[in-house]
């Protein structure tokens, strides 16, 4: 069976490297990527079930991969805009974007656990179920 594959998208290096230890620490695939062009050209290879996507980077922020990925043909992945902002209208102009999720930075690994196991748990994704008994585990 296959395993849940993430994509993080995030221009902070320890960001990046923090986020792809502990996916992977919970049996996810991941491809890691600092900005939003190789976001796209990740994604356009895909596979991708889940996005994990900084607001701020370069070349396209997370909000104009959202609606990239929201209006192209590859399928559903879930999206988590991860970021700083914090604001109603940030969170608002988020989920506008396309996001499935949004969570604020700092971020807690518990949090960011809880809603990568839910995700395995209730999405129909191939492979998903046996995350799930992995994480569990």
């Amino acid at each position: 069976m296959s395993r849940l594959k993430v994509l993080i998208a995030e221009d902070e290096s320890i960001n990046r490297k923090l986020l792809h230890a502990s996916l992977t620490k919970w049996g996810c695939d991941v491809v890691s990527t600092a900005n939003g062009q190789d976001a796209c050209e990740a994604l356009q290879q895909g596979g991708i079930d889940l996005c994990i996507l900084d607001w701020e980077m370069p070349k396209m922020t997370g909000p104009e991969v959202c609606q990239w990925l929201r209006s192209s043909d590859l399928g559903q992945s879930y999206v988590i805009l991860l970021t700083t902002k914090d604001q109603p209208e940030d969170i608002e102009a988020g989920y506008e974007a396309g996001a499935d999720d949004y969570m604020v930075k700092p971020f807690k690994g518990d949090e960011l656990y809880s809603r990568v196991s839910y995700l395995a748990r209730a999405t129909p994704i191939a492979g998903c179920s046996a995350i799930w008994g992995q994480m569990t585990a």
